[in-house]
């Protein structure tokens, strides 16, 4: 006896492709019901490339769309308004926001940025993640305590 060949099963892609020729206006979630009682799956993309495919959407050729993008212009630095209040920083030193936002501004600026500013400013946040690690470190051990209690 000669065993039946068994019968082909259509890719999702042909199946998706087949369906939007027959009726190029059916929506994701008719083809979708229509693949699942024939036992396919179908997701979105392939909906997408078959309906390309089809030429039933417009299309860019391959790789066109980096080349004619436009990079957006930058946009100014927001004003930074004075302000005289010091603040009071974790060591110990009192500083005031105008400052350290003349700082940003300064440091956002292409042209004002030397290396010795910006091995100053990593210094300056390596100093700042310790003392924030070092205060985690410590509510840590106070946590730990409690729980002990």
């Amino acid at each position: 006896m000669k065993e039946e060949p068994e019968s082909h099963k259509p890719s999702a892609m042909e199946f998706v492709k087949a369906r939007l020729s027959l009726s190029p206006e059916a929506s994701f979630a008719e083809i979708k019901a229509q693949a699942k009682v024939e036992g396919i799956l179908v997701y979105p993309v392939v909906y997408g490339r078959a309906k390309a495919l089809l030429g039933l959407v417009p299309t860019a050729p391959y790789g066109s769309k980096s080349k004619t993008r436009q990079k957006p212009e930058p946009e100014p630095a927001p004003e930074m308004v004075e302000l005289e209040t010091p603040v009071e920083r974790g060591d110990g030193k009192a500083t005031s926001r105008a400052k350290r936002a003349r700082k940003a501004i300064d440091a956002s600026s292409d042209h004002a940025f030397d290396l010795e500013d910006m091995i100053s400013s990593l210094k300056a946040a390596v100093r700042e993640r310790d003392r924030y690690r070092s205060v985690l470190e410590k509510l840590a051990e106070l946590v730990k305590a409690e729980l002990r209690k």
